[in-house]
């Protein structure tokens, strides 16, 4: 084997960036997801969590105008472990101003997932999970879209 300057410099730095990107077999799980009506349309509004029913840590994220949400730590480090997760979905629209035609903000979260005692949403992340998690919440039945 022919020794060249620098390779062993090489293989070190090589070896140690493969230990780096594998994790030392840590995976922070899934780190991005949707929520979104049984129809198919997506919360445009509000708020996620996920409370993992070990040890009730808790994973929070705002949702986009598109209905996707970044699990994070209150540390701002995203990502949802594996374990079974508790799931609630609070969505605040103030619409009591506006008539029923003005109403622009699609169809609205029912109370009761904004709630843990009343939530029926779970989700569970099996390890080395990174798929993307989709969350499908019932429509309120006074808040539909209008066209």
């Amino acid at each position: 084997m022919i020794n060249y300057p620098g390779r062993t410099s090489f293989l070190i730095f090589e070896t140690a960036l493969l230990l780096l990107l594998a994790g030392c077999g840590t995976s922070v799980g899934p780190t991005a997801g949707v929520v979104r009506f049984e129809d198919g349309t997506p919360v445009t509004s509000g708020s996620i969590e996920f409370r993992r029913r070990s040890d009730k840590s808790r994973f929070a994220s705002r949702i986009s105008a598109q209905g996707m949400f970044q699990p994070a730590t209150p540390e701002g480090d995203v990502g949802l472990p594996a374990g079974a997760y508790d799931v609630v979905v609070v969505q605040i629209v103030l619409t009591e101003d506006l008539a029923l035609e003005a109403h622009t903000h699609g169809h609205t979260v029912p109370r009761r997932y904004a709630d843990y005692y009343t939530t029926d949403l779970e989700y569970n992340v099996a390890p080395n999970e990174v798929a993307r998690i989709e969350i499908v919440v019932q429509a309120d039945g006074d808040g539909s879209q209008t066209e």
